[in-house]
Order: C-alpha cells, then structure tokens, then sequence
C-alpha cells in the first residue's frame, strides 16, 4: 500500500533529530507565510512627501563605492 504524501512527510519528520524538527517547522512556517495573501493591499502613495529622490539618482556610482561591492 502506497503511502499519502502526508504520511510520508509525518515519517521523515518522526525519524530526524529533535533540532531537526525545530528546523522543518520553522521552514513550513516560512513558506506558508510567504505565499499568504495580504488582507489588504498597501495604499497608494503611502509615503508621499516621505523622502525625496535625488536627480542623480540614476547616476553611475563612484569607483570607490563600486569596488566595495565586487570584494
């Protein structure tokens, strides 16, 4: 008799360490987090008036602060 997914998932998780356990729990917790649906999608303009852009915003980056990203 082949076993349910559910099963399967209940004996590899009854077979790891205690730690481990902790660990698979927090991962279904992560993912199922994740994939929930806002109750309410954010407005519009939220932070308006917040912070400004500066208009070299899109500007090249200096060589100094680039190379801290390539270390």
């Amino acid at each position: 008799m082949m076993m349910t997914l559910e099963e399967q998932l209940l004996e590899t998780v009854r077979a790891l360490p205690a730690a481990r356990q902790h660990e698979v729990l927090d991962f279904a917790a992560f993912i199922k987090d994740r994939h929930a649906t806002p109750s309410e999608p954010r407005p519009f303009g939220l932070c308006a008036g917040e912070f400004e852009v500066p208009q070299d915003f899109d500007a090249p980056l200096p060589d100094d602060v680039l190379r801290t990203f390539e270390q």
